[in-house]
């Protein structure tokens, strides 16, 4: 018997901590064909965690089964969005019977709300559509964790809506005109979010990836890809190059790109997102190629009347 307690005992200790399975229902933009939905499928698998994954090309759907102790829906939008798609949580549910069904999954949603404030904030790409511009977001974002007030500061994807976490919920009021400055002396404006349009935000903070000082770097790496793809596009007629030439020139302006946008400037944007450019297209066009290149670059890395952004 006393063999059998400490055998017992061992176990309990050894055995992690589980928390509640519960099912996320994630759509998924930007699948093409079924062996996106697959990849997406595995993936997700490969997160610790993840119970069991059913994609749906169909729907554009992900379902995800998953302990909610050991791994979060936001973390599976970050592994769906290092894919190359975009992904939101649609739904959550706790499996019946779970300690978080019923009543006791609401009580989870949202970890002390009245400690975010959220502003209108004009922080988006101007080259991508729907894409928030990292270089700029990075000063703002890294100035606001400096305020001691202050838990964390993240924007959304789209660069239009900023959240600040305050660590005491007096501030969510007190603190909104500090960041109304911070804007204003960037010669930007931030309007505070009440009402419906608060709830929505809420909403979207609770279920979607935003992106804090640390990470809008991703914003900036797709921000460089959508460039890239632009200019050799716009140049391509004139270059007379196979596809494998074209992948690896717009592969390494990426790059060029990316890494330009990612320089911290302290307080200041990232530099002009073309400089250098001419360099990194030199390694694989001739010189009457680049000629064409510096033409399709000179028009800027807006999109033009008729070019996809």
């Amino acid at each position: 018997m006393k063999k059998l307690l400490v055998s017992a005992l061992a176990l309990a200790l050894a055995s992690p901590s589980w928390g509640a399975s519960t099912t996320a229902t994630i759509t998924v933009t930007g699948w093409s064909c079924g062996s996106c939905a697959a990849g997406t499928r595995i993936a997700l698998k490969k997160l610790d965690g993840v119970e069991d994954v059913k994609t749906d090309f169909g729907r554009k759907e992900a379902t995800v089964v998953y302990d909610d102790a050991r791994v979060s829906p936001a973390r599976m939008i970050q592994a769906i969005e290092k894919l190359g798609y975009r992904a939101a949580v649609r739904a959550t549910a706790a499996k019946a019977g779970s300690p978080d069904s019923g009543q006791g999954a609401a009580a989870k949603a949202p970890s002390s709300p009245e400690r975010v404030s959220f502003f209108e904030v004009p922080l988006e790409c101007g080259a991508a559509e729907g894409l928030g511009c990292g270089s700029a977001s990075k000063p703002v974002l890294k100035g606001l964790g400096r305020d001691v007030r202050v838990a964390d500061a993240r924007v959304n994807r789209s660069g239009t809506v900023l959240a600040v976490v305050w660590k005491d919920p007096a501030q969510a009021v007190s603190g909104v005109p500090a960041v109304a400055a911070a804007f204003e002396s960037k010669g930007l404006e931030a309007a505070l979010l009440q009402g419906g349009a608060r709830e929505k935000a809420l909403e979207d903070f609770e279920s979607h990836h935003w992106y804090g000082a640390a990470d809008v770097d991703r914003l900036s790496q797709r921000e460089a890809r959508v460039i890239a793809v632009r200019l050799v596009s716009r140049a391509r007629p004139h270059l007379d190059l196979p596809p494998e030439k074209l992948a690896a020139l717009t592969a390494d302006l990426t790059s060029g790109i990316a890494a330009t946008l990612m320089i911290d400037k302290g307080e200041e944007c990232a530099r002009d997102p073309l400089e250098g450019l001419t360099r990194i297209a030199s390694r694989h066009l001739t010189s009457t190629q680049l000629a064409e290149f510096r033409k399709a670059a000179a028009q800027g890395a807006d999109a033009l009347p008729g070019e996809t952004r």
